[in-house]
């Protein structure tokens, strides 16, 4: 099932593993960032984490062909966060434990996802469960500038 579903909890949106499904993500964000006060510059921070983040699930957890879903949920806490949790079936991956990329050597494309999850948000956590893997994003109002 993709599309978005709604409780009093939070929100979530469900998205297929293809890469064209990410085109949902700004739309679904600008729509909780005017209902839930979310700040202009935090609103593109989120966008940017969740389209990395999401993105890499599709190609690399679970790769060509590979079918499966991905579901974001919203929720705003009582110390006014606004915290994502993605939430998929590939295979393990904790983007916590993963190295810095050094980019010492050679100029490359890629390799910057982690380290733009670690400056924009301002607390990640991961878990791996029975189902697969949970990564958790919180933003505050007072979001790094790039």
């Amino acid at each position: 099932m993709t599309g978005r579903e709604t409780n009093q909890a939070e929100e979530k949106l469900i998205l297929q593993s293809r890469l064209s499904e990410i085109a949902q993500l700004p739309v679904w964000i600008e729509s909780l960032s005017r209902r839930h006060a979310i700040p202009e510059n935090v609103e593109f921070a989120i966008n940017l984490c969740l389209e990395e983040a999401v993105s890499n699930v599709i190609r690399h957890g679970y790769g060509a062909g590979a079918g499966g879903s991905v579901i974001v949920s919203f929720n705003r806490t009582e110390q006014g966060l606004f915290v994502f949790l993605i939430e998929d079936q590939a295979r393990c991956f904790n983007p916590l434990e993963a190295p810095a990329p050094d980019h010492s050597r050679t100029i490359r494309v890629g390799g910057q996802g982690i380290p733009l999850l670690r400056h924009f948000t301002d607390k990640l956590e991961y878990e791996w469960t029975p189902t697969g893997n949970r990564l958790k994003l919180f933003f505050s109002s007072a979001c790094p500038e790039l």
